[in-house]
């Protein structure tokens, strides 16, 4: 029996109201996940100092890169599909985990077996190898999360981020306090991924299972080879954010990696907020699209001038106040890293753009567009790095991060130019960067008057009363979200179907 009119109607906007709030849910779990982390990043950075700092990032940096292996692309994929189609969960989610297991433990191998020939010190293999078999145990909390994202619990989801997060953190500190180096602290992280990831089993386990374990290979198989354009678009993109650190380890020095990993990791910090928002939207969004006709300029461009609200700010702000922030977070040592620091911050209102726009290419089922986009950016930022780390160090591979994250927007607002309105994207961000300019001369004027911490916060909230009062965000977009409720219309993709 068909559902009434009003009951579809009822049901989507109660589907609609999820999207907004778990928004909120998932990006205030980021946020604090990025303050426990950044508390404890700036403790190790501080503590390590730069040399076993830069040790510390190299062996995670390269553990990234061999993590690429661990999903080919399963993750993006079901969520997409099961989405679509919700049935699928039941029946292939254990078998989704138990490709993740087998696939993390392989690259697990393959990294503990190259790590003796890459000429570093026997301290940094241990850590090397720590950082690669804590792969199996994200691996699991991964797959776990699928569930979540297909139900739209995703407060559990930001639950076990943040209990993670803690953990870790806490472990970490410990360790530090007793006097342990960089190799106990990437121990404590796999014993902590561990626990993470066979607590999100469980949990996915008693609430929406119980699973069935499929043996069909040839159906997995087939599921891998559609879910390898996701995986190619993970892996190039993996390789472009973290190659930069093995290879100014190699040409300059763990030292080097210790002073661009400081700058790199305070910016970030920041990208915390389009994931929240993108998480949020994705699956819904992905489960309602059916076509071309479907429309999704509107979500676009309203996330878009939110994210551009977020980050341009942050951009003049950092790149003003760089050195005094530098130095007020991690001492002299680290003065450097400041150079750094305010060609990094740029990339933000740029990269938060060009992570939605590979979402939306994803939704609309052009992911191998996407992944062609990954695979430019990431042989172009490979080919400038080769030309200018040996030259100009960790400072030439920051120009090198904003150049070709520049060059991915164009790509992007290029293969979308027949879904997007390049025109109303830049509208939004002309209003957005007069207003940002405007708070920018502020920050100026107060610099050298108070302390950088007073600067940030007469900035922000004069730029905050800015935004709202000139209808970048309304007041009433800001209620909708703390009531759980869109206003009427928003966050649709399309026509209404039958």
């Amino acid at each position: 029996m068909s559902q009434p009119p009003r009951d579809k109607a009822a049901a989507g906007s109660a589907s609609r109201s999820r999207v907004p709030l778990n928004a909120v849910l998932l990006s205030s779990a980021q946020f604090l996940r990025i303050i426990i982390g950044f508390l404890f990043f700036l403790v190790l950075a501080r503590r390590l100092g730069p040399d076993d700092y830069g040790k510390y990032m190299f062996a995670f940096a390269l553990s990234e890169l061999f993590s690429i292996t661990g999903d080919i692309g399963l993750h993006e994929y079901s969520i997409r599909e099961f989405s679509r189609r919700p049935e699928l969960l039941k029946e292939r989610l254990a078998g989704v985990l138990a490709l993740k297991t087998v696939l993390a433990s392989l690259s697990a191998m393959v990294m503990i077996g190259i790590a003796p020939l890459l000429g570093k010190d026997s301290a940094t293999q241990a850590a090397v190898a720590a950082f690669a078999i804590a792969q199996i145990g994200y691996a699991w909390f991964y797959a776990s999360t699928i569930s979540y994202s297909v139900k739209q619990d995703l407060h559990i989801q930001a639950f076990l981020w943040l209990l993670e997060k803690a953990l870790f953190a806490a472990a970490g500190l410990a360790l530090l306090a007793a006097g342990y180096g960089f190799v106990a602290v990437a121990l404590s992280n796999t014993f902590v991924q561990f626990l993470g990831g066979g607590l999100a089993v469980w949990i996915a386990w008693r609430r929406y299972g119980p699973f069935v374990l499929s043996l069909d290979w040839g159906r997995w198989l087939a599921s891998l080879k559609t879910a390898l354009p996701f995986g190619l678009i993970v892996g190039f993109y993996l390789v472009y954010f973290r190659i930069d650190s093995v290879m100014i380890s190699f040409f300059r020095g763990d030292f080097e990696v210790g002073q661009y990993n400081v700058a790199y990791n305070l910016v970030s910090a920041l990208m915390f907020l389009p994931s929240g928002l993108v998480a949020a939207l994705f699956p819904r969004l992905a489960g309602a699209y059916r076509s071309p006709a479907d429309n999704v300029d509107a979500p676009f461009q309203r996330a878009a001038r939110w994210l551009l609200a977020l980050s341009l700010p942050m951009a003049v702000g950092g790149w003003l106040l760089a050195a005094p922030l530098v130095r007020l977070l991690f001492g002299q040592t680290y003065r450097p890293a400041a150079t750094a620091l305010a060609v990094l911050i740029w990339t933000l209102p740029v990269w938060f753009v060009t992570f939605l726009q590979g979402n939306i290419l994803t939704i609309i089922e052009r992911q191998k567009a996407v992944a062609t986009v990954g695979l430019v950016n990431m042989v172009l930022n490979i080919i400038m790095n080769l030309f200018v780390i040996p030259a100009y160090g960790f400072t030439g591979a920051a120009v090198t991060t904003l150049l070709t994250e520049l060059a991915g927007l164009l790509q992007m607002f290029y293969l979308l130019r027949r879904n997007i309105s390049l025109a109303g994207t830049i509208t939004t961000a002309l209003k957005v960067a007069a207003l940002a300019a405007a708070m920018g001369v502020l920050v100026l004027a107060l610099r050298d008057r108070i302390s950088v911490v007073a600067v940030i916060a007469v900035a922000g909230i004069a730029y905050g009363a800015a935004v709202v009062a000139f209808g970048i965000i309304p007041l009433p977009e800001i209620a909708g979200i703390l009531r759980r409720a869109p206003a009427p219309g928003e966050d649709e993709i399309g026509p209404v179907r039958p």
